[in-house]
């Protein structure tokens, strides 16, 4: 995604999503049929009573995530809900959510074109995907920085910079340049986080460092039924924002870059003798599929560099050709994990049971 397709979806939500604070003990839900499938719809009340999709008391329907959120918080075993989903008992279901979800009790339940996006704690703290992009961009404006990636899902939002003038030689002609790693959570998947971001030019993969900034979404209590306005939220989050920015810069700072420089210098000179059994570590320290396996050891085989250092850009090669981006991430924060581990910690990482 490029950063004016982002914004114009971001401005997009903005004119159709509503947060509205709701009593659950008005809430209700409903079988509905969607063609030939039986789908569930949730009905949300607001300040004045009335259902805010229309006056006939018309509900919502729910996203994927949505459904996960609503059975953990009511208690719901995953497997039963998804049941009952996949076999088209939309009213049994529908019997279960309301037989729990009467308990009286404040929720914040976030609405995007036409479908509850997220039902929360009326602790949660809204921090929207644009506004934290809007105060990013400001600093990376400032520090001369220049999107890397950017990558939206259904629950999270990543922004990824970088500052291609500086760069520093690992070894001979394998340069890498400093950035940072933006992560949000408009629906409660996950903590808000600046991360610092590694870029190796030659094969343009990707490592995550240890968060800087990692701000739980957690604000002041609501109990009373009321709709939030965009203003009110970009309102209590200023001080937020404002760290934020200062974050951003500090990861920016030279200094930060210098330590990831000398902390992969120093990784070229650890020797791996026994590939398959590193391999072997990692994926049991990380739960790792086979399928996925096989593609890391032949990428730390193809690399021709039985080092620590070799170990890591396999293992963000392996991050790079992943599709899903949650994956990609994933792999790219362990090669973060394994770069910041000095030679006692790598060595006792590399012993398998």
């Amino acid at each position: 995604m490029q950063l004016q397709e982002l914004m114009t979806e971001l401005e997009r939500q903005k004119t159709t999503k509503q947060d509205i604070i709701v009593d659950s003990s008005q809430m209700w839900a409903e079988s509905i049929e969607e063609g030939t499938n039986i789908a569930l719809s949730m009905g949300v009340p607001t300040e004045n009573g009335w259902f805010v999709q229309d006056i006939d008391r018309k509900g919502y329907e729910l996203t994927e995530f949505a459904h996960q959120q609503l059975a953990e918080r009511l208690g719901i075993p995953s497997r039963y809900y998804e049941k009952m989903r996949e076999d088209d008992l939309g009213e049994l279901l529908a019997d279960n959510i309301n037989a729990w979800v009467g308990k009286k009790n404040y929720r914040l339940v976030r609405i995007l074109d036409g479908k509850i996006r997220a039902i929360l704690s009326n602790r949660y703290r809204i921090m929207d995907h644009y506004d934290m992009t809007m105060c990013s961009m400001e600093i990376f404006k400032e520090v001369k920085a220049e999107i890397h990636t950017i990558e939206m899902t259904e629950t999270r939002m990543y922004i990824k910079a970088v500052l291609p003038h500086i760069q520093e030689e690992i070894r001979e002609g394998d340069k890498i340049i400093p950035g940072v790693v933006l992560r949000n959570s408009e629906v409660g998947h996950g903590r808000f986080s600046v991360e610092p971001f590694i870029l190796r030019l030659v094969c343009k993969n990707g490592m995550i460092g240890e968060s800087r900034i990692a701000k739980v979404h957690l604000g002041k209590v609501t109990k009373s039924v009321e709709i939030l306005s965009s203003e009110t939220i970009t309102l209590e989050n200023q001080a937020l924002y404002s760290a934020v920015k200062d974050v951003i810069r500090g990861t920016f700072n030279p200094e930060v870059f210098g330590q990831w420089v000398e902390r992969l210098r120093s990784t070229t000179k650890i020797e791996i003798r026994k590939p398959a059994q590193a391999v072997d570590s990692i994926v049991a320290k990380y739960k790792i599929d086979d399928d996925t396996k096989k593609e890391l050891l032949n990428h730390f085989i193809d690399g021709i560099d039985n080092t620590q250092y070799g170990l890591i850009n396999a293992i963000t090669r392996t991050g790079r050709d992943k599709e899903d981006v949650e994956e990609k991430i994933k792999f790219e924060r362990i090669g973060g994990i394994i770069a910041n581990m000095n030679g006692d910690r790598f060595e006792k990482l590399m012993e398998v049971d």
